[in-house]
């Protein structure tokens, strides 16, 4: 079946497949490109950061990868505000059985 991942609305992050649901996403009022994201940590090992707001498109969703692991596939990039979704969207093969959603992080260097 694979998962799929992406935004919709301006607060929610989906879940699609494999691993279902959504979180909630909100950013924090002194947010900064790198730390306003969720991180999103799969099982596999891949790591993405989602943020709502895409320099030069505010309304549309921007996933970034961190990390990938053996069951990331692509990203589908999203440059259209009135795309549906408009988001990008990761995907993945069959396989994933959870994902951990970290709302407020800071990476250590």
């Amino acid at each position: 079946m694979g998962t799929k991942v992406y935004g919709a609305s301006d607060d929610l992050i989906e879940f699609e497949g494999d691993v279902h649901g959504e979180v909630g996403y909100y950013a924090a009022d002194n947010a900064n490109e790198e730390t306003d994201a969720t991180l999103l940590v799969f099982d596999d090992g891949t790591q993405l950061a989602v943020r709502y707001g895409k320099p030069g498109l505010g309304g549309v969703w921007h996933i970034t990868a961190l990390r990938k692991g053996p069951l990331f596939d692509r990203i589908d990039v999203c440059e259209d505000e009135n795309a549906d979704p408009y988001s990008d969207v990761a995907h993945f093969a069959t396989g994933l059985k959870s994902c951990i959603a970290a709302k407020s992080w800071e990476r250590v260097k």
